[in-house]
């Protein structure tokens, strides 16, 4: 399964991107066949913008799933690999149609899913689909959050100016010394 995979991303013809927009939401694989995740990239759209072909190959299905309308293009020369579109609002090719990468399909909602499935429909797998469209997902890193206001004022008995507008509830520290007043 491994080399199928690895196939798949070594397509003959770079996949396409199919809209104009940024990824809202990227590729989290689900740990079972009925669990949750994301099994494609969600894209920001402006509604009616124009999709086109991810790869070169034939449709075979266009129609409603959920509410929302799909279209599935098995690719050329990679018998077991699918692209999934879906979010469309206005479909301008049909089922057994053949269309090659780039060209118009139809246009999209508010947002737009892009998948790939490689096996059999019934053994099918998702694979991510960043690296067939060269996306670079930016690495996540940790921030250290603001720090939360403590309130001295209960603890103390009496009210507290504050030191800056952020953090209005916490006093300056104090700094005693043991010594008397210097000469």
């Amino acid at each position: 399964m491994i080399a199928t995979l690895a196939s798949v991303v070594c397509l003959a013809a770079p996949a396409v991107f199919p809209v104009d927009g940024r990824v809202t939401d990227w590729f989290r694989p689900p740990s079972c066949a009925r669990c949750e995740g994301n099994r494609g990239v969600e894209i920001a759209t402006v509604r009616g913008d124009e999709v086109v072909a991810p790869v070169s190959g034939t449709v075979e299905f266009v129609g409603p799933v959920g509410g929302l309308t799909y279209l599935v293009v098995a690719a050329v020369g990679e018998a077991s690999l699918k692209a999934v579109v879906g979010g469309l609002v206005g479909v301008t090719v049909g089922r057994g149609d053949r269309v090659e990468a780039g060209r118009a399909m139809g246009t999209a909602m508010d947002a737009l899913y892009v998948g790939f499935r490689v096996g059999p429909r019934r053994d099918s797998r998702y694979v991510d689909p960043a690296p067939l469209f060269g996306l670079h997902r930016k690495r996540a890193r940790l921030v250290a959050p603001e720090p939360t206001p403590v309130s001295l004022t209960s603890r103390l008995g009496h009210p507290t100016r504050p030191l800056h507008q952020r953090h209005c509830s916490v006093l300056p520290p104090v700094v005693a010394s043991a010594r008397g007043p210097g000469p």
